[in-house]
């Protein structure tokens, strides 16, 4: 991971000259507007089952503590929900519609209901999606590459539990919408020829920190040696995505972001805010920006449904679900700001 220079010395001089009343000024002048800029791109990296304090400050994680330190980190984010597939539904539907499985995305876990995806589209956003292991665009299963449900335990390396675009029945319907997701190696040439607003990247199940036995190990107890490998992988995962997105030319021009966050957290912590509590405990919300904060740490309590009114905010859409409840869910304002 590379580190945030150091400001040149004729820039120290000149922010050294300035009145420290000016930046009283711009700091009550940014609370009180406390609303979300409006954004070019937002990528969103979303890894598995680890809890806030099995990642922050595990050595076995390096890249995701050097982000946190160094950009904007959500210190009181939660899971909404329990096991995986809810809770990547709830990111773009703000609500995760009753589903309490990893089933099939269809049938019972199909959801009939607007989503993020729906609203880029009739503002006329682009959005897609970018699955480690997807063996090519549109596919239509539910693992790749194995049978899923064998015995023994045989993991696959793509998994639709881990997708929450497809549960929704606008994507379902169209082979077109289907088409926009696609193997993470299309991210290198979109990255080089033109992106879409909204960038949604999955990493397989050896990348994820899920595990994936025969491909990867599977997870242990937290802290072992067998789970700090998964960590590790991930961590790498992450260094080399976020590298990848902030040394492309487009990053510094207009404002862009990237979120790392977590599905859920520890096993058995149910802790949870806004308008979910109990929830799936409390995980790791990383927001990296071009020109936003740095060094934050944000305890504002947020969880799923904040990140997706943040992303319509951003986007300048309207709410959906748990979204439209201001009162008790608010957006990750702080963490967005632009300088």
């Amino acid at each position: 991971m590379r580190h945030t220079p150091q400001l040149k010395k004729p820039l120290q001089k000149i922010l050294h000259a300035i009145p420290i009343c000016f930046f009283s000024f711009l700091l009550v002048a940014s609370a009180q507007a406390a609303s979300v800029p409006r954004y070019n791109h937002i990528f969103l990296i979303i890894l598995e089952n680890h809890g806030y304090l099995q990642i922050i400050g595990n050595p076995a994680a390096p890249n995701i503590n050097a982000l946190a330190d160094t950009y904007g980190s959500a210190t009181s984010y939660f899971g909404v929900s329990s096991p995986s597939e809810p809770n990547y539904v709830a990111m773009l539907g703000g609500n995760f519609f009753g589903i309490a499985d990893d089933n099939a995305y269809y049938g019972a876990d199909a959801v009939n209901k607007p989503s993020l995806m729906s609203q880029m589209e009739a503002a006329h956003l682009h959005w897609k999606g970018y699955f480690q292991g997807m063996p090519y665009a549109g596919f239509r299963g539910i693992c790749y590459p194995v049978r899923c449900g064998l015995v023994p335990d045989v993991d696959e390396l793509y998994a639709s539990k881990h997708n929450g675009i497809a549960n929704f029945v606008s994507i379902q319907a169209s082979n077109t919408e289907f088409a926009k997701m696609v193997p993470l190696p299309q991210l290198s040439n979109d990255l080089a020829n033109g992106l879409p607003n909204f960038v949604y990247i999955v990493p397989d199940l050896c990348h994820d920190m899920h595990g994936a036995p025969p491909f990867c190990n599977d997870s242990g107890n937290p802290g072992d040696n067998l789970d700090n490998h998964l960590v590790s992988q991930g961590d790498a995962f992450v260094g080399q995505v976020v590298d990848q997105i902030t040394d492309s030319s487009f990053w510094s021009s207009g404002n862009n972001a990237i979120v790392v966050t977590f599905d859920e957290g520890a096993d058995g912590d149910t802790t949870g805010c806004c308008d979910a509590n109990p929830g799936s405990g409390q995980v790791v919300a990383i927001v990296i920006t071009s020109h936003g904060p740095r060094g934050l740490k944000d305890n504002t309590p947020y969880n799923h449904y904040s990140l997706l009114q943040t992303f319509q905010k951003a986007f300048g859409l309207g709410c959906l679900e748990f979204t439209c409840d201001t009162a008790n869910v608010t957006p990750m304002a702080p963490l967005f700001a632009t300088h």
